[in-house]
């Protein structure tokens, strides 16, 4: 996985790339040779009742590092949509930063297969994921 440094949340060269993503306040850098990378500060927005942060917003994240990453494979006119995600939640997120560094595992012609890395404050492992992305659409 890439270093911690690479995805520093105070680095100013990030986009939003979706309505969704700015809801959430997910930020995405540069995705090169099947890596994406993705971040997000944790808000009151993000919490459930326990003051932790919400698997669905973890997962979120890590589905969006997926398909940066899945995206430095596909032609013009081609597309990656998610048909299998799992996730295995190894500690709870309760402030500062999230960050996913998503590396792409195997790509074929129509299935590309992803791992990603969901780490919080002092680099903790929050959540590791597996994600297995269809290719639709034809290269130009």
């Amino acid at each position: 996985m890439p270093p911690e440094s690479s995805i520093d949340a105070s680095h100013d060269d990030f986009e939003y790339e979706s309505p969704f993503a700015q809801l959430l306040g997910l930020r995405h850098y540069p995705a090169v040779d099947g890596v994406g990378l993705a971040s997000m500060t944790i808000e009151d927005k993000h919490r459930q009742r326990a003051g932790v942060v919400q698997g669905g917003i973890i997962v979120a994240l890590a589905d969006y590092a997926f398909h940066l990453a899945c995206e430095t494979r596909l032609g013009a006119g081609q597309t990656a949509v998610t048909v299998e995600l799992k996730v295995n939640f190894l500690a709870p997120a309760k402030d500062g930063e999230l960050r996913a560094a998503a590396r792409i595992v195997s790509a074929r012609r129509r299935i590309i297969v992803c791992d990603v890395d969901v780490t919080g404050k002092d680099n903790e492992l929050i959540a590791k994921c597996l994600g297995t992305y269809i290719v639709s659409g034809q290269a130009a």
